[in-house]
């Protein structure tokens, strides 16, 4: 099943609490044959191998180290 390279969508950085920082991007993947309505997403490192979603800025990856998005603070 070959990667959709025009559907890649979003990429951030997560943190390790030890300050590893790495990119984790949301890829979009379509079986063969299909005109890309049917695309699923999954998460992963540049290099292709699967992370695991959490939920809210929580990855986990390969080795289960679990890595997390810096939150941003809104000013009123």
């Amino acid at each position: 099943m070959p990667a959709n390279p025009g559907k890649s969508s979003i990429a951030v950085v997560a943190i390790a609490d030890d300050g590893r920082r790495f990119r984790i991007e949301r890829r979009a993947r379509t079986l063969p044959g299909d005109k890309g309505e049917n695309a699923f997403f999954y998460c992963c490192l540049p290099n292709g191998q699967t992370v695991g979603w959490l939920g809210y800025g929580q990855y986990q990856l390969p080795d289960g180290t679990v890595v997390h998005t810096p939150t941003s603070r809104l000013i009123p």
